[in-house]
């Protein structure tokens, strides 16, 4: 599936149904933006970017099964204490993949 990506960081309002965060005020350090994958067939924005320029602070919370993805293992390597992006998608993907999987 190609994903359209051209409305990243667009300022236009779309269709969406966060309607009221559409007119959110500007936040110094941080982009915002929620378009289409057309992973619903609504034309409904169903992923998300924050950017963060200067970086940003995280914390993570994990399960204690010995049963994890592979993104978690990717996870858990990560010694970088700020992260510049945020990428979320609405529907959960298939997170078992591979031999193990």
């Amino acid at each position: 599936m190609a994903i359209n990506i051209k409305n990243f960081l667009n300022v236009k309002n779309k269709l969406s149904k966060m309607r009221d965060f559409q007119d959110l005020g500007h936040i110094d350090g941080i982009s915002i933006s929620a378009i289409t994958a057309d992973l619903y067939s609504d034309g409904r924005d169903d992923i998300t970017l924050f950017y963060f320029s200067e970086g940003a602070k995280y914390a993570s919370v994990y399960t204690k099964s010995k049963i994890v993805s592979e993104n978690i293992k990717f996870n858990l390597q990560l010694k970088n204490k700020l992260v510049k992006a945020l990428f979320i998608n609405t529907k959960n993907a298939n997170t078992f993949t591979g031999k193990q999987g």
